[in-house]
């Protein structure tokens, strides 16, 4: 974990997890897969049958605990061609 005082404020990482819908069942996801892997380098990625043959992506990303930073990735995530929605489904501290 990297930490660093800022402004005498404590910084760390966070844990997060975020929920992946593609655009349609015909989207596919192996390019999505590769985009986010240059673009944000998750840390783990796998993916979830929902149902009648769609699929979404869920990918744990651990990132900088400042302002913004969340928000960040998930426009970038969002900017990906054939991702329809977005959802951050769980943020945990990092040790």
């Amino acid at each position: 974990m990297w930490v660093y005082w800022t402004l005498g404020v404590f910084m760390g990482s966070v844990i997060v997890t975020f929920k992946i819908m593609p655009e349609s069942v015909e989207t596919d996801l192996d390019s999505i897969e590769k985009e986010l892997k240059q673009k944000i380098n998750p840390q783990r990625m796998q993916k979830i049958p929902i149902a009648f043959g769609l699929n979404s992506l869920v990918i744990v990303k651990l990132v900088e605990e400042k302002e913004g930073e969340m928000d960040r990735i998930t426009e970038e995530i969002k900017s990906i061609q054939g991702v329809r929605g977005v959802e951050v489904t769980n943020v945990t501290r990092s040790l």
